[in-house]
């Protein structure tokens, strides 16, 4: 069975009830609403419809709100729609958005830029397909003068990066907050910041989180310049887990650096017993194709060998010719690259048995259920921090975590292997364990003489204090 998870973002070739009910019968598990594009009517009627598919389906899906972010464009352009530039031209970028882009000028729509860059480095346009290298600066105008360096056609409004350099944008625009105070009110239940830079960027996130009406609200940064890589283990510290997001990660840092960045904080997230998405141009190929690469079905499986909870799918199922053909494709190779993964993790080999009494528990849970050839881990969590810590390990078999409130649910459904199931809220233990029997035979998993592991805290509902561990044979008295 698959137990990579998949974020499939819903756009203007997912838009329908009927499409989006195929998305998860294909294998989505979170739908990623773009807050970039569309205003918040345009997302509501989306994120009706995904209700819909998901009381049609019985699948409970995760909805992501993913912000637009602090970012830095270029002015518009008069001419046809774009101006071709030749090595060797010399261009000034002004530092105001609202002067047309020409051949001789280009606007940005950050002022600060001209502080942040220096003479000898690089600002590229429209995701690094123009580059420009920093001659000089023109204090009396604030214009930056360059020079290209290589080719290339430019429209308006296109992304601006200025690589290696720290941008002093702020973490959460004002576009952001609204956003993602209308889609707390709506109830999203992840969202994935653009742009995250520093800690007080997920910080800024968190108050309106706690402001609004669910606490359990996923924060998940998209880890996208060298700043944010400098800073990832204190942004992971104060986040519920990493997007590690290879766009403009690609432009920012050079690009043959990717895949070991990719792995380190794959790897980073892990240890953290954190979910870590893994995005960008995964099956970039399908938005007009039927068939995937043979190099993006590595590059998928690669990121689950890496340790990634979930790959994304992008302009792939949003704006493509072949949105369920790209989740259907995603999950055969999920499925097929999961059977393949090795019984010991490299977290597994990596534990340090130091650790909290919750995650030494999850290591032993999971090396119990290898020992006892148990067909299934259940987890009894009450803030999914139990779940969280086994799923790190990677069982090869089915977690299911138990849990008494929706809000918590939906919070693990990002986990790699895990099902979340809301149960009645009890104290008796032996109900517990009835129930968790009840719940896996009724999900398919167990038969009589099969054996489970089951784990929990007592006393019951108190945070990270997992501290019991039940194997138990199914039909046992």
């Amino acid at each position: 069975m698959r137990r990579t998870k998949i974020v499939s973002t819903v756009g203007p070739a997912a838009n329908t009830t009927d499409i989006m009910v195929q998305l998860i019968k294909a294998g989505a598990d979170i739908f990623r609403f773009n807050f970039s594009h569309g205003d918040h009517e345009e997302q509501l009627g989306r994120f009706k419809k995904a209700h819909e598919a998901m009381q049609i389906t019985g699948k409970r899906i995760g909805l992501m709100l993913d912000t637009k972010g602090a970012e830095i464009r270029s002015s518009d352009v008069k001419e046809d729609g774009k101006i071709h530039f030749n090595v060797g031209d010399k261009v000034r970028i002004g530092m105001d958005a609202s002067i047309w882009t020409s051949k001789e000028l280009i606007g940005v729509s950050y002022a600060g830029l001209y502080d942040d860059v220096h003479v000898g480095g690089h600002v590229l346009f429209d995701d690094g397909l123009l580059d420009m290298k920093i001659l000089e600066k023109d204090d009396s105008k604030r214009e930056l003068v360059t020079v290209v360096e290589n080719a290339g056609d430019l429209g308006g409004k296109k992304g601006v990066n200025a690589p290696g350099v720290e941008i002093n944008l702020p973490g959460l625009t004002e576009k952001d907050r609204d956003d993602i105070t209308w889609g707390l009110q709506q109830g999203f239940n992840y969202i994935s910041a653009s742009f995250v830079r520093k800690p007080s960027d997920v910080q800024d996130i968190r108050d309106l989180v706690d402001a609004g009406p669910n606490p359990h609200v996923m924060i998940i940064p998209k880890i996208e310049s060298q700043e944010g890589i400098n800073n990832a283990d204190a942004i992971l510290a104060v986040s519920d887990g990493l997007m590690v997001a290879r766009g403009d990660m690609g432009v920012e840092i050079p690009f043959e650096m990717v895949p070991q960045v990719q792995k380190s904080l794959i790897r980073k997230a892990n240890m953290a017993h954190k979910p870590v998405i893994t995005a960008t141009q995964m099956l970039n190929s399908m938005q007009e194709n039927p068939r995937p690469t043979r190099a993006e079905v590595a590059d998928v499986a690669n990121s689950i060998y890496d340790g990634t909870d979930a790959t994304m799918l992008s302009g792939e199922s949003a704006n493509g010719k072949y949105p369920v053909g790209s989740v259907a494709a995603m999950a055969r190779i999920d499925e097929a690259t999961d059977e393949d993964l090795p019984q010991h993790s490299v977290i597994m080999d990596a534990f340090n048995a130091n650790d909290s009494i919750t995650d030494t528990l999850g290591y032993s849970v999971v090396s119990a259920a290898e020992r006892v050839g148990a067909k299934v881990i259940v987890a009894v969590t009450a803030n999914g921090f139990t779940a969280r810590s086994i799923a790190r390990f990677r069982p090869n078999i089915p977690i299911i975590a138990l849990t008494f409130t929706n809000e918590v649910a939906d919070s693990l459904i990002l986990s790699w292997g895990t099902t979340p199931i809301v149960i009645d809220d009890t104290e008796n233990i032996n109900e517990i364990y009835a129930t968790a029997e009840k719940v896996a035979v009724s999900e398919g998993l167990l038969e009589k003489g099969d054996r489970m592991v089951i784990t929990l805290g007592i006393p019951f509902g108190k945070s990270h204090h997992t501290n019991n561990m039940y194997v138990r044979e199914i039909g046992e008295d």
